[in-house]
């Protein structure tokens, strides 16, 4: 009886020490509920590397859960231009995001980014799945100086619904498309906490969803 005690006694002690499970934040970047062509709900424009502002919209996008999809939409044909959209909260050093988009072959670039680790538009960690390459990518920008940490060839298609996750924790990143893994690799360089977000390339459009979120903070 006493060892039994002692088990359950242990048991509780442990339940509570231990961490809670992450809890899953959905970023809303479009509400189906706004009109299209209004600004997103949950990012902020920002833009990384050559061009003008980036311009962010709702837009219709069927391929989509909800019907409605964000869209960078003053699609400036410049291959070294990243428009950006960064979301305020959470703030997060190890998280595991998930986003499903939709791009479509309409320009020079056709890509879907998620930008993790945001500290300014030159210091951030970028993972891309390019359509026209055929293969996802993970970077390192630091001091607008942007180098590739690792590749994997991909199944890309344009006009489909894909889904892209990345799990950023410590310096360990993993990269799955559609549940399937691609790509782990290690980097320190950005150790600190940053914000979330989603991005394009050039005048490429892709129709985003939102974002789903794990901090493993």
């Amino acid at each position: 009886m006493r060892v039994l005690m002692s088990l359950f006694a242990a048991s509780i002690i442990a339940a509570a020490v231990s961490p809670a499970a992450a809890e899953t934040v959905r970023k809303v970047l479009a509400s189906p509920l706004v009109d299209e062509g209004s600004d997103p709900d949950g990012c902020t424009a920002a833009v990384s590397g050559l061009g003008g502002p980036a311009v962010w919209q709702v837009r219709v996008e069927r391929l989509l859960l909800d019907g409605k999809a964000l869209v960078e939409t003053s699609r400036e044909a410049k291959a070294d231009r990243y428009p950006l959209c960064i979301a305020d909260l959470p703030v997060a050093k190890n998280a595991e995001v998930t986003l499903s988009f939709v791009a479509h072959n309409r320009g020079i670039a056709s890509t879907a980014g998620i930008v993790l680790r945001f500290i300014d538009p030159q210091d951030f960690y970028y993972v891309e799945a390019d359509m026209v390459a055929r293969r996802v990518r993970l970077f390192r920008i630091v001091n607008g100086e942007r180098r590739e940490l690792a590749k994997a060839a991909a199944a890309l298609a344009a006009d489909k619904a894909l889904t892209l996750t990345v799990r950023a924790a410590g310096d360990s990143f993993a990269v799955s498309l559609d549940g399937k893994s691609l790509l782990e690799t290690h980097d320190g360089a950005i150790g600190v906490p940053g914000r979330l977000g989603i991005g394009s390339r050039a005048d490429g459009q892709t129709s985003f969803g939102d974002l789903f979120i794990d901090v493993l903070d």
